[in-house]
């Protein structure tokens, strides 16, 4: 199709082909060496790693993953916790029982004011 062609369209506007374009006539990308396309590939990753937008998603993403990794680790023990309390509290002339519930006296009034706070 010359430039002096109309261009054919169907009712909405879109150019209609009218010629068939052969694989064997089209014009093959030019191959970059493997060398130049490693040392693209490290000079845009170095860019990246230097890039301040950068620096701040790889930190809010460090941030959500450690905050998961906190959730998943207080989850995994939770059970685990509440077993050991109950049993140490459950005999009451143990020197544990009376260690936490020490502790307990004294964290008593953080805990609480941390709760009333969320």
């Amino acid at each position: 199709m010359s430039m002096d062609e109309e261009l054919i369209v169907d009712a909405e506007g879109i150019p209609i082909l009218t010629a068939l374009v052969h694989e064997h006539e089209t014009a093959a990308p030019e191959a970059q060496p493997a060398d130049a396309t490693a040392e693209s590939a490290a000079a845009i990753a170095d860019r990246l790693l230097q890039s301040k937008p950068f620096k701040q998603q790889l930190e809010q993403l460090t941030a959500t993953l450690s905050q998961q990794l906190i959730d998943q680790v207080e989850q995994s023990l939770r059970p685990a916790i509440e077993q050991a309390i109950k049993l140490s509290l459950e005999d009451s002339q143990s020197y544990s029982a009376a260690a936490i519930r020490q502790q307990l006296e004294h964290a008593l009034p953080d805990l609480l004011a941390r709760a009333l706070s969320k």
